[in-house]
């Protein structure tokens, strides 16, 4: 039997030139011509298992008339078959310190060796190399381009709006593992703070998260961090162009809430851009 493919899209396997490791990038080609100036970009991290949903959602919603603009989704994910495989990738690219042993003892459900700490070196493939390879394919917009990430990538999503606002234009951090290392992305959040008014591109930030992500006595406090998180960006002053938005999903658990997000997601992205 022929193996199923992605229609109008491309598949391209690159290995990092910054930290010697293979990705695949899933690259969907609007049903639209561009406008001028290029595309707007929906870079999907964890994209093995979220490409199709998001690229499914935003071509076919820009089709159907003026929901969403034409847009580029580019699923950023790993060579392979083996889905275990990628949740051990993941903690090295998406994950900004090491855990300690007992975190460690947890991960057993991801196979091949599973490092961590890698997310400053992820952020720059994602600015350097994978930008510039979906460039080389479709005419895009560098000025509109947007990150999703959920669980360790929403993690991630903030770690990297801490330390380079001005990378995207947008970012989209869904059920976010705030508590990662005691809570270390936190302390980037008050030199994010300060430095908002300031910026030349002021992003944009939506944070989500399923009601049902924090069972009783939870050390993981899903909700609550994000919750709180979400009221201090709330309070924040910003430039023009800075704009903030939350919201819990209501009945949602921690894997189910990424489909109901989506929609939202991709208004929050892509109906200013």
């Amino acid at each position: 039997m022929k193996a199923a493919s992605y229609p109008l899209a491309r598949q391209q396997d690159f290995t990092s030139r910054i930290n010697g490791k293979a990705y695949r990038l899933r690259i969907a080609t609007p049903y639209g011509p561009p406008p001028e100036g290029g595309y707007p970009v929906l870079y999907v991290l964890d994209g093995d298992g979220y490409f199709g949903s998001f690229a499914d959602a935003a071509r076919l919603r820009a089709a159907a008339g003026l929901e969403l603009p034409h847009a580029v989704v580019v699923g950023v994910g790993y060579p392979g078959e083996d889905f275990t495989g990628a949740l051990g990738r993941r903690f090295l690219d998406l994950t900004p310190t090491e855990p300690d042993a007992a975190e460690k003892a947890n991960h057993t459900f991801a196979s091949g060796e599973i490092r961590y700490a890698g997310a400053d070196d992820f952020l720059e493939i994602l600015t350097q190399e994978v930008r510039a390879r979906v460039a080389e394919v479709l005419p895009v917009d560098p000025a509109r381009e947007s990150v999703f990430g959920h669980s360790l990538g929403g993690l991630f999503v903030l770690h990297s709006l801490f330390r380079r606002p001005d990378a995207f234009s947008a970012w989209l951090s869904l059920s976010p593992s705030i508590w990662w290392d005691d809570r270390v992305v936190l302390k980037g959040e008050a030199g994010f703070a300060s430095a908002l008014a300031g910026l030349a591109r002021p992003p944009r930030l939506f944070v989500g998260v399923g009601s049902l992500e924090q069972p009783e006595g939870s050390p993981a406090r899903m909700v609550d961090n994000a919750v709180e998180l979400s009221a201090r960006f709330s309070a924040l002053s910003g430039p023009p162009g800075w704009r903030f938005a939350s919201k819990v999903f209501e009945g949602e658990t921690h894997t189910g809430v990424v489909w109901p997000a989506i929609n939202p997601l991709l208004d929050f992205a892509l109906k200013d851009a």
